[in-house]
C-alpha cells in the first residue's frame, strides 16, 4: 500500500483529523499529505516539517546538552490545533503527523495515529 493510499483510507476513518501528512526526517521530504477541505495545505505542510524536530529530545550529559535522541511519539495542544507526531515502527526516519481540532480527544488521536504509522510501514 502507498503511502498516500495508507493516508487517504486512515483519514476517512476519523472525523475529528483534518490533516495527515508522512516526511522523511533524514531528507527533510514530505513524502505525502491528505488533508480535509477545511484546512489550508500550508498549515499542515508547516506542521509537517516540524516532526524532525518534534520526534527528538536533547540529550543531557551531566546538564549539558550532547546531541539528541530519538522518540517514538510526540504532540503539542492548543485551544485550536493538536499535532500528533509518531514514527514509523518499520522505518523510525519517516514520521506520521496527524492533525485535529483542539478539542478532539487527544489519547485517541495518538492511538489511531500509532495504527497509521504502522499502515506506512507495511511493504508496498
Amino acid at each position: 500500500m502507498t503511502i498516500e493510499l495508507a493516508m487517504r483510507d486512515a483519514l476517512a476513518t476519523r472525523p475529528d483529523a483534518v490533516a495527515l501528512a508522512c516526511m522523511d526526517t533524514r531528507s527533510g521530504l514530505v513524502l505525502g499529505m491528505e488533508v480535509r477541505a477545511e484546512v489550508a495545505r500550508d498549515d499542515v505542510e508547516l506542521a509537517t516539517l516540524s516532526a524532525a524536530e518534534m520526534c527528538s529530545v536533547p540529550r543531557l550529559d551531566g546538564g549539558i546538552a550532547d546531541g539528541t535522541l530519538e522518540v517514538d511519539e510526540s504532540f503539542v495542544a492548543s485551544s485550536q490545533w493538536v499535532h500528533a507526531y509518531v514514527r514509523v515502527p518499520s522505518r523510525r526516519d519517516l514520521v506520521v503527523v496527524g492533525l485535529a481540532a483542539g478539542d478532539a480527544n487527544v489519547t485517541l488521536l495518538r492511538a489511531w495515529l500509532r495504527e497509521v504509522a504502522e499502515q506506512v510501514g507495511l511493504p508496498a
